[in-house]
C-alpha cells in the first residue's frame, strides 16, 4: 500500500491530473506475488494552460482538489496503513527529490530554448505541488523552487485558459439558445 501511496505522492507534486484507475496497474507473478507495475504516464499537466485547471484524477476520500489538506494524510493512515511520521518522511523525501530534479529541468531549459517556456510551468507547478502537501503548522524547512526559480529569470506562470473549447461543434451553426 505504502508503494501506491508513492504513486499518489508523486502525482499531488507534480500536478498531474491525467492519473487515473486505468494508470496503476499491477503486476502478477503468482497469486501470491502481486505488486505494481512501473510507474508510467506521469506528466504535469498543468503546466499546459489549457489543462492547468483539471483536478487530481483520482479522488481521495471523495474529493478531488489539489489542495487536499488533512484529508490526503488521513488517507494514508486510515486506508494505506501509512502512519503520519512516515507520511511526512515521504513527503519531505519526496519534496527534496523534487527540488533537485526540478533544478536540472531549468538548467535544461537553458540549454534549450524551446523548452523554456514548458520547463517555466513545469517547475512552477512542482512548486505549488510541494508546498500544497506541507503542513505549514508544522515547523519543516521547506526549501522548494522560489529561489531558482528567481535566479533563473522565470517570470510568474501563465494563466490557465478560461474558455473551453466545446469539440464537435461547428462555428457556423447558429448558437444554442438559453431555456
Amino acid at each position: 500500500m505504502e508503494q501506491f501511496g508513492w504513486h499518489l505522492l508523486l502525482n499531488y507534486v507534480v500536478r498531474n491530473a491525467d492519473c487515473h484507475a486505468k494508470n496503476i496497474a499491477l503486476h502478477y507473478t503468482s497469486l501470491a506475488d502481486v505488486g505494481y507495475s512501473p510507474v508510467y504516464d506521469v506528466v504535469t499537466t498543468q503546466a499546459y494552460p489549457r489543462y492547468a485547471n483539471n483536478p487530481p484524477g483520482l479522488p481521495v476520500d471523495g474529493r478531488q482538489t489539489w489542495a487536499a489538506g488533512k484529508t490526503l494524510e488521513r488517507f494514508f493512515n486510515t486506508r494505506l496503513g501509512v502512519p503520519p511520521r512516515r507520511y511526512a518522511e515521504m513527503v519531505e523525501r519526496l519534496c527534496e527529490s523534487a527540488v533537485e530534479v526540478g533544478n536540472e529541468v531549468i538548467e535544461a531549459a537553458r540549454n534549450e530554448p524551446r523548452w523554456h517556456a514548458v520547463a517555466k510551468q513545469m517547475v512552477h507547478a512542482w512548486n505549488e505541488g510541494m508546498s500544497s502537501l506541507l503542513d505549514p503548522k508544522k515547523s519543516v524547512a521547506f526549501r522548494g523552487l522560489d529561489a531558482a526559480i528567481a535566479e533563473a529569470g522565470f517570470s510568474a506562470p501563465e494563466p490557465p485558459e478560461s474558455a473551453r473549447t466545446e469539440i464537435g461543434r461547428s462555428e457556423l451553426l447558429a448558437p444554442r439558445r438559453k431555456r
